[in-house]
């Protein structure tokens, strides 16, 4: 008997086809179930004795997040592997947090997939390295941004000459526009770089436009 039993779904037979000559040549892992959508992956998980379920998340009939949240239902302490084209962080999140043990690019399957395979039978996660990397860039811009001032500390006013500062206006124009000085334009443009600890326009700018004001 093989070390390692898994059931692969996905609905493109070439790439099926593809991926079980890969696994043929590795001694320790053997499919017991194709499966070309997910009605087909549920009824195979239900009857075959497995290790790892290897599933696509794009599938007719039933996709392939409906088939792991079904399988978990059976069997809570599944193991399954998704395999995708995928990389965008809406479907990540959802996969695993539906279930999956793990998430695998299909671009990188050949160079990863056994290895994904027996990290996943030994009860731990498994994320190819490109959607790490992204996952952990989005997690780096979510701290920027949860650091970054708020305009609460802006007045109304404040606010106003912020918007034209960032539209490109100089101190003159602003005064023009709104029918002040020019030094009380640069009174209150001093105080909101002072509250919002950005001295440069260019800084400026980019805080209005990450605050959509512009």
């Amino acid at each position: 008997m093989s070390e390692l039993r898994i059931i692969l779904a996905d609905d493109h037979e070439i790439f099926r086809e593809g991926l079980k000559s890969l696994i043929d040549r590795d001694s320790d892992i053997e499919i017991v179930g194709l499966a070309a959508d997910g009605e087909e992956l549920v009824q195979m998980a239900a009857k075959n004795d497995f290790d790892v379920i290897v599933t696509d998340l794009n599938m007719p009939n039933m996709d392939g997040l409906a088939a792991i949240q079904t399988i978990r239902q059976d069997k809570p302490d599944a193991k399954i592997l998704v395999l995708t084209m995928l990389k965008d962080h809406e479907h990540f999140k959802h996969a695993m947090a539906n279930g999956a043990n793990g998430y695998l690019l299909k671009d990188d399957a050949y160079d990863q997939f056994v290895m994904a395979v027996r990290t996943i039978a030994r009860g731990k996660k498994f994320v190819s390295a490109s959607v790490a990397q992204l996952e952990t860039e989005r997690y780096l811009r979510s701290l920027e941004e949860s650091d970054a001032p708020s305009t609460d500390l802006l007045t109304k006013r404040e606010m106003e000459i912020l918007k034209f500062v960032a539209a490109g206006l100089a101190n003159k124009n602003i005064a023009s526009r709104l029918g002040i000085s020019v030094r009380t334009v640069e009174t209150h443009r001093n105080n909101f770089t002072n509250k919002l600890g950005i001295k440069t326009t260019a800084g400026l700018v980019k805080f209005a436009i990450s605050k959509g004001l512009v």
